[in-house]
């Protein structure tokens, strides 16, 4: 039996909170038990832990370096893994001031850890050009887990109004605000949308959105499905997104996605079911979806259902072959300390 500790920062129901229920699946608890630690940031605050695999679910950074030397260290046993959740080609394009001195950290942080798992392949691709070793990265897409998705009735032509709906984070890097512009250029005869979620943005957007009766602004809901059975389709205008468990749970619910052309959302339309384009300002947003109104919707959330049908099983094997190398690691540090004990 594998002995695994998460090491969060966030204990909020969010995706990564989420994600981490794939260690409660049947064929995770065959082979392994799991336990969630606060992750700290002094050296002093590195634990011991008693684990063979730690897995590190918060994004490197240049005042946490010291409490992953210090981790590393004092835990020489356990293989170390870390998930990056974060950081992307986008993200880096968006809100790093010097590329030369991010990609140092992550080389520094990749230097500390047995593995990276990203989360997209597109993912993968950068962190090798940022310098990462490919040898060290695996990919492993995240874990919905809302398997009563698959239940929602699929799509219906109508003759009404194309109904979005975008969900998640009010916050800038979800692009909210131009979506709110674009759909307020729009007759409510011709497009409506729902946007539900939280976050510090919530007041500016309910006030860019007060003068457009076709645009509804909800409170966060812990259960999508009643809002996905109820649309025609999910956007996500992301300026970026190591993968956007969004789209996929919108693709699970049979609901063709429109989703922006960076990191991971590419993959998640690319694989059926969908639509990239530009979705940087308003303007884009609304050509996008002037173009996506005329494609076929119930062809395309029908094939988005498919394309993702077969996801959480391939996320179980990635991750119990994750932890095939911690039992081997285990087996390798046993062998050496009793190598060491009949030679003392």
């Amino acid at each position: 039996m594998i002995r695994i500790a998460h090491l969060l920062d966030d204990f909020a129901m969010g995706g990564v909170t989420r994600a981490l229920s794939l260690f409660d699946d049947p064929r995770m608890t065959a082979r392994s038990r799991s336990v969630t630690l606060r992750i700290g940031k002094k050296m002093q605050d590195a634990p011991v832990v008693d684990a063979d695999l730690i897995v590190i679910h918060v994004p490197p950074c240049w005042s946490r370096l010291a409490y992953l030397i210090a981790l590393r260290k004092r835990n020489p046993q356990a293989r170390i893994v870390q998930v990056e959740h974060s950081y992307t080609r986008s993200f880096e394009r968006c809100r790093v001031a010097s590329r030369r001195r991010f990609r140092l950290l992550l080389r520094l942080a990749a230097g500390l850890v047995d593995e990276i798992i990203s989360v997209s392949e597109g993912q993968s691709r950068w962190l090798v050009e940022a310098g990462v070793p490919a040898k060290k990265i695996s990919t492993i897409h995240p874990w919905s887990g809302r398997f009563e998705l698959a239940h929602v009735p699929d799509r219906i032509a109508h003759a009404g109004p194309l109904r979005l709906l975008a969900y998640g984070r009010f916050a800038d890097e979800k692009n909210f605000a131009a979506l709110i512009e674009a759909v307020a250029r729009f007759n409510p005869g011709d497009v409506v949308l729902t946007l539900f979620g939280a976050g510090p943005a919530r007041d500016a957007l309910c006030d860019l959105a007060s003068t457009a009766p076709h645009i509804r602004i909800m409170p966060a809901c812990p259960d999508p499905f009643p809002w996905l059975a109820q649309c025609d389709a999910v956007i996500l205008p992301s300026k970026y997104e190591a993968f956007g468990l969004v789209a996929t749970e919108a693709r699970m619910a049979g609901r063709a996605i429109l989703v922006a052309d960076v990191d991971g959302l590419l993959e998640q339309a690319g694989a059926g079911g969908g639509m990239v384009a530009p979705l940087g300002t308003a303007e884009e947003i609304a050509t996008a979806i002037t173009a996506f109104r005329k494609r076929d919707l119930v062809a395309l959330g029908r094939a988005a259902r498919v394309g993702v049908s077969g996801q959480h099983d391939t996320i179980i094997s990635n991750w119990l072959a994750v932890i095939e190398r911690a039992a081997d690691n285990a087996q390798h540090e046993r062998k050496n300390r009793s190598y060491e004990l009949a030679n003392a």
